[in-house]
């Protein structure tokens, strides 16, 4: 094993307290960061990880969104946005969540157009109106994608939101569609994992499709429940999560980890529209007065 130590001379050579008492600070990919004063430091090794050549791939437990093609139609697929839509409206900027398994939740009460803090339960078209908090469906009337925006160093029009037969075919038709759905909770956060098309379980992971009996928040993990590093491997697989986020009503905020709603951008009559939603026991394509705040999940052809 080769090894390279890096002398800090300069520690060594310390002579004022001002020095002394500075940090040496280690910043990971995972968002974390360590710390050590540099007054306790005498060297730093860079060393190689031994592996065997045999071994698999090891995948780091913070995981990595790999986007494949889901069937949205007999002869169209698409991929999902690596998380749910956020908004920042004191910033006015839009992202998706840092990993799939984020949501917003209760936080979402505090949706205004000053608010500093981001929210992820919006009202059905809001693309230009995101804090849009009215109770009133006849303020939905116009659907605009939220996918019109620039949503973090993506252009406008990178993305789009699918439409009720879409989401209809992915999660009732396409085939296997069954073999390719589950409930599940996933680094203690409940939702539904979606499988791509053509899928292959990786190494080291058992996925059981399907539903649990009874409905409620305990019933995800009581159904199956993934660590860090078994979500990480399917994460490179393909598989999608949509946490179960609740909704909003107004400035009201219910179910959350225990439902789950994403909109489509269908509309269904004059006060409603249809979209994916779910629960512990089930999921399906079903219908959700405009008003309601649900979680927007994106998608590229």
């Amino acid at each position: 094993m080769k090894k390279f130590t890096l002398l800090l001379m300069s520690l060594l050579m310390v002579t004022s307290l001002a020095f002394a008492q500075k940090k040496l600070c280690v910043h990971k990919l995972d968002g974390t960061k360590l710390e050590v004063l540099a007054s306790e430091v005498s060297y730093i090794d860079f060393e190689d990880i031994a592996t065997d050549p045999d071994d698999d791939p090891v995948v780091p437990e913070t995981g990595g969104f790999v986007a494949k093609p889901f069937s949205v139609s007999e002869n169209k697929t698409v991929t999902f946005s690596p998380g749910n839509l956020q908004y920042h409206a004191a910033n006015n900027e839009w992202r998706f969540a840092p990993s799939q398994t984020d949501y917003i939740g209760e936080a979402n009460e505090n949706i205004s157009s000053t608010y500093n803090g981001w929210i992820d339960l919006f009202g059905w078209g809001t693309g230009n109106n995101p804090t849009n908090a009215s109770t009133d469906y006849n303020d939905y009337q116009t659907f605009v994608d939220w996918g019109v925006n620039k949503i973090g160093n993506d252009a406008p029009n990178t993305w789009r939101t699918l439409t009720y037969a879409e989401w209809k075919y992915l999660i009732e038709e396409r085939p296997n569609y069954d073999k390719l759905i589950g409930v599940a909770q996933v680094n203690d956060v409940n939702g539904l994992i979606l499988l791509p098309d053509n899928w292959t379980c990786p190494s080291g992971v058992t996925f059981k499709s399907g539903f649990h009996e009874d409905y409620g928040t305990d019933y995800y993990a009581a159904y199956q429940t993934f660590s860090a590093s078994d979500w990480a491997k399917l994460e490179n697989s393909g598989a999608v999560f949509f946490p179960a986020a609740g909704h909003r009503g107004g400035s009201n905020v219910n179910y959350v980890l225990n439902y789950g709603k994403v909109w489509s951008a269908t509309v269904n009559n004059s006060g409603g529209t249809n979209g994916l939603g779910f629960d512990s026991g089930e999921a399906g394509v079903n219908f959700s007065i405009r008003d309601l705040g649900h979680s927007v999940r994106l998608v590229q052809d």
